[in-house]
Formats: structure tokens, C-alpha cells, sequence
């Protein structure tokens, strides 16, 4: 049987080989890059995540949200030039302003907040300031939990929400001459 992983896979491998998300990883990111992108993610978080507790998608995930994480580790930061890219602006109004379906609302999470439980515990080890985004006093119930969520046919949404992830790392890539 396929999985939601297996059918997003391709786009999964795209954001990880970005230029933007391969210096993140480095532990070279310069905290002014960082703060931007914490700049973008808080805004995006808040918006998903507001949508998310409205229809109740968040019940049974206590401790899931991030947006409070992200704007704590961005205050931690010296402050720098931020802007809200097009590629936030232009997610904010999808995940608002669309009437998506449940389903669509979690492929967003999944995408997400999958990322952070996983892949954001490596990066916490090597991005500036404090890492409080990707910590998680229940990371292993919250992963089980999330995937009991889960449908092969969430892999549409979650890999237009992989897009518009990309999209914002290269923008960040142009903005901060990231090759």
C-alpha cells in the first residue's frame, strides 16, 4: 500500500535540497537569515494553526503548535531587517481565505509540523539563538497522533503545501544571495 510519505516524497527530497534549506543545515546560517526565515514561519504557523484549532483539527495534539515557539526564538535574535515574503503573504490568504476541507487543513500540518518533529530535531542543533520551535515534551505521542490523522489522499494538499514551503526558501535564497 502507498503511503502520504511515499506521495509526497519527490517534493520532500526538493525542499531538502534547496540552497536555502542545505545552509540551514550547515550550521552557518547567519542569525540576521535565520530571523527572517523565523519572521516568515511565525506568520505562516499562526495563520495554519489558527485555521487548524477553528475546526478543531488540534484537539488530541496538545502541544503540537508552534507559532508561540517561533515568535520566542525569533525574539531571541538580534534584530535585523525582516519582511514577510510573497510566497507567506500569498499561503496566509490560501490557508485563510480557501474554506479547505479538514483533510486539506492536515496535509498542511503534516507537511509542517512532521518536519519539525523529525528533521527540525537536527536542525536545532545548528541554527542560532534559541531552538524552543522544535522542542516537544510529547514528540513521540504527538507523532503517533498526528499520523492516526493521516489519509493517502491528503497528498495533493500537502504537496502544494510543500510548494509554497519551497517557494519561501527561494525567496530567502534571492534575498540573501543563497546559492
Amino acid at each position: 500500500m502507498t503511503t502520504l510519505k511515499e506521495l509526497t516524497h519527490s517534493n520532500h527530497e526538493l525542499a531538502e535540497a534547496h540552497p536555502f534549506t542545505k545552509l540551514l543545515l550547515t550550521g552557518n546560517i547567519p542569525e540576521n537569515v535565520y530571523a527572517d526565515f523565523l519572521y516568515n514561519q511565525q506568520a505562516i504557523y499562526y495563520s495554519l494553526e489558527a485555521v487548524a484549532k477553528r475546526k478543531g483539527l488540534l484537539n488530541g495534539l496538545d502541544g503540537l503548535e508552534r507559532s508561540e515557539q517561533i515568535g520566542n526564538d525569533f525574539d531571541n535574535l538580534p534584530k535585523s531587517k525582516t519582511t514577510l515574503y510573497p510566497s507567506t503573504l500569498k499561503y496566509i490568504n490560501y490557508i485563510t481565505n480557501r474554506n479547505l476541507s479538514d483533510n486539506q487543513i492536515l496535509a498542511h500540518l503534516y507537511v509542517r509540523h512532521m518536519g519539525d518533529l523529525y528533521g527540525g530535531q537536527m536542525i536545532k542543533r545548528v541554527v542560532p539563538g534559541t531552538t524552543t520551535m522544535y522542542d516537544f515534551s510529547n514528540r513521540s505521542e504527538l507523532i503517533s497522533a498526528l499520523r492516526q490523522k493521516l489519509d493517502v489522499n491528503m497528498a495533493a494538499e500537502a504537496n502544494e503545501c510543500f510548494a509554497f514551503a519551497i517557494e519561501l526558501f527561494t525567496e530567502l535564497a534571492d534575498e540573501h544571495n543563497i546559492q
